[in-house]
């Protein structure tokens, strides 16, 4: 009986739920893995942000297009973000009026779009946050590993982020925001598109007719 006891233990093993299971940082590391290999990445997303202090909610849809190191674009009806890594414009159709600035000043920019911009396409989660595996969740009808990161760093302004990691393909598929005033943005994308060639023109912005455009720089 002795020979068969390594092929019996490997087998106990194989049956016992946590023997091979992931933590944060193991999955963290995964996710990161495959952000080396992205170049590009498409996809709809909804916005859900919920203001504490008023308990009011806005739900926007609208679409997403990221490529390394620096071009994103981020377009709804109520927004439209975008740059081509040198020039920045802001547009909100509600006052007819673009903002044009440098991409420096994107660079530092703390909104929840750039956030989102850092955290899908470039990582970086284990030099900025602290990583907790939830469990599993499905999102879209995917199943996800759910995280909840915790800022390094006691005093930032967004003092929780929640992952679900898809397990199959390794991309965020849904991202939550809580800052210190426990607001909550979450956005969840839909339809991925993973390294799909974009046009220059994509990252470019046209202000429509009667569109007074500011520039900043």
């Amino acid at each position: 009986m002795r020979k068969f006891a390594p092929i019996v233990f490997f087998l106990f093993l194989m049956g016992s739920p946590g023997a091979f299971a992931l933590d944060g940082a193991e999955v963290i590391q995964n996710l990161q893995k495959r952000f080396n290999k992205l170049k590009t990445l498409q996809a709809d997303f909804q916005k859900r942000h919920y203001w504490k202090l008023v308990d009011q909610t806005q739900i926007i849809r609208g679409r997403l297009v990221v490529q390394k190191p620096n071009r994103f674009l981020l377009q709804s009806d109520v927004q439209t973000v975008v740059t081509d890594g040198e020039r920045a414009w802001s547009y909100d159709p509600s006052n007819a009026q673009a903002l044009l600035s440098d991409y420096a000043v994107v660079n530092q920019d703390q909104s929840y779009e750039k956030l989102l911009f850092d955290l899908i396409l470039l990582g970086g989660y284990d030099e900025r946050f602290h990583p907790v595996l939830d469990g599993e969740d499905r999102v879209d009808g995917k199943r996800c590993h759910a995280l909840t990161l915790t800022p390094i760093e006691p005093d930032a302004y967004v003092n929780r982020v929640r992952l679900w990691v898809d397990r199959r393909i390794w991309l965020v598929r849904k991202v939550e925001y809580r800052n210190i005033n426990s607001d909550e943005t979450t956005y969840v994308l839909t339809d991925l598109k993973e390294n799909k060639r974009t046009k220059d023109e994509t990252f470019q912005f046209e202000a429509p007719e009667g569109v007074e455009v500011v520039d900043l720089r």
